[in-house]
């Protein structure tokens, strides 16, 4: 899972959230991985595949948020390897500062790519009352689609907080696939886990990740972040990393 791919010219969002920036990678690191992953004759596939017949070779390469760097940047690099990529958009935010506009966005429909939902304003659901995810889930996928002229089938559910019911809805919301950063038990085989890439990432690092492994450290510390997140719950949780990420 990316998000931004960024170059020395690249402006930053200005809505983008606190800590967005452990996210960005380089164009130069980019290219290194995609380098890296043709070189190990992986390939990309689509949820236009069947995918249930997964092969260890085979991946998704998602991307959040809709900065416009993913169209300047990650675009032709995927081209250039012949890859195919998964566009999550937050609805809100399109044609702000820093984010793609339509033009950008039915650019990347054009070149192959899959675009799909990241939510109406990039709430965290579990924050939000039944009547408000209602409406962040459909809201969003009805404007792009009625945009873009096309069928929204996916989402990632935004900010890594999820549970039975989020996926829930956003199936009544007429989502097919549903992408999250950890997969809950149950979920269902149309629901995708993703390893989020992050820019302090070295190529052996990725390829660790590519690999289905992690250093013992970064182990620890996702598994007592998921623990607090479960403790605090996403409101004090996400003020809590805020005010962490300003400490110098």
């Amino acid at each position: 899972m990316y998000h931004g791919i960024v170059t020395p010219q690249t402006p930053v969002p200005r809505e983008r959230e606190t800590g967005a920036d452990l996210y960005d990678v380089t164009a130069e690191n980019f290219r290194a991985q995609l380098e890296w992953l043709k070189k190990n004759l992986y390939r990309t596939v689509t949820i236009r595949k069947n995918l249930d017949a997964f092969s260890t070779r085979e991946m998704l390469l998602t991307f959040d948020d809709g900065e416009m760097n993913n169209c300047t940047a990650a675009l032709p690099l995927l081209k250039e390897f012949g890859f195919t990529g998964h566009f999550f958009l937050i609805a809100k935010r399109i044609g702000k500062d820093g984010y793609m506009g339509w033009e950008q966005i039915r650019r990347l429909n054009a070149e192959g790519m899959i675009i799909g939902s990241h939510g109406f304003s990039h709430e965290i659901l579990t924050n939000l009352l039944d009547p408000q995810i209602r409406e962040e889930l459909s809201a969003s996928r009805k404007y792009l689609e009625r945009n873009l002229g096309l069928s929204i089938e996916s989402i990632s559910i935004p900010r890594g907080f999820c549970d039975d019911k989020i996926i829930r809805m956003a199936r009544e919301a007429g989502y097919r696939y549903i992408f999250v950063s950890e997969k809950l038990d149950g979920a269902g085989a149309d629901c995708f886990s993703r390893v989020a890439v992050k820019s302090s990432w070295t190529i052996d690092r990725f390829a660790q990740a590519m690999q289905g492994s992690a250093p013992i450290r970064e182990k620890i510390l996702v598994s007592c972040k998921n623990g607090v997140k479960k403790i605090l719950g996403g409101g004090a949780y996400d003020w809590v990393r805020r005010m962490m990420l300003k400490i110098k």
